[in-house]
């Protein structure tokens, strides 16, 4: 999955793109699934329900953003919910760029993987956050009374407190499996293909069908320890 800084950068390139006003319950809504804390055999399975993962009956798996669209699409014109629709669409085009255009589908699973995708994920952070301003997603009032908070055991406060980290955050050091170049490219494609499917969805239609930026159901190489 993508980070959460990497998440708010699409986030601020889609609220310029769309002309989104009430751009801090899009932010907050686009954060939102990612709102777990905990040891990893906890966030994994946790994770897995607030970004709706699903087996597809051609053997691959996705965040499924269609079954969320069914469950939701009544609310979609609150900028909560429609911040959280457009997360999982960018978490399966982000598993495309990390598993076949970085290379890394042969190590699905590692744990060394995880722990060396967030020592990435902190080096791009300060990058991220000066090219957007990037700032801490404010807590929208009633959000305990939202649908869709009510459905999750988010960790809001914690989440936030921990995540002020990665917006001081100054690490040294090379990137080990991305490039600038590579996010800058994935950030312009969740754009590009987000605006497409908001702008079918108002026809009542999806550009993307549930099969695209799905993945295979089964790791390669080292099974996850």
């Amino acid at each position: 999955m993508a980070s959460r800084v990497i998440h708010l950068a699409v986030a601020y390139e889609l609220a310029a793109r769309l002309g989104i006003k009430d751009t801090e319950r899009f932010y907050f809504g686009h954060v939102l699934p990612d709102m777990i804390m905990g040891e990893y055999e906890y966030r994994l399975p946790a994770k897995k329900k607030t970004h709706f993962y699903t087996l597809l009956e051609t053997g691959r798996k996705t965040y499924d953003f269609y079954r969320f669209y069914e469950c939701y699409k009544g609310k979609l014109s609150d900028t909560l919910y429609l911040g959280y629709y457009v997360h999982l669409i960018e978490d399966n085009i982000f598993r495309q760029y990390l598993y076949y255009r970085v290379g890394l589908l042969m190590r699905r699973g590692q744990r060394e993987l995880l722990d060396e995708l967030y020592a990435d994920y902190h080096k791009l952070n300060p990058i991220l956050c000066e090219r957007y301003r990037i700032a801490l997603p404010t807590i929208p009032e009633g959000i305990e009374q939202e649908d869709i908070y009510k459905r999750f055991d988010f960790q809001m406060n914690d989440w936030l407190l921990d995540m002020q980290g990665d917006l001081a955050e100054h690490p040294e050091g090379e990137l080990m499996h991305f490039t600038r170049e590579l996010i800058d490219e994935y950030i312009s494609e969740c754009a590009d293909v987000i605006t497409k499917e908001l702008a079918m969805i108002k026809e009542g239609r999806h550009y993307l069908s549930i099969n695209d930026y799905s993945i295979e159901n089964y790791y390669k190489g080292e099974l996850r320890k």
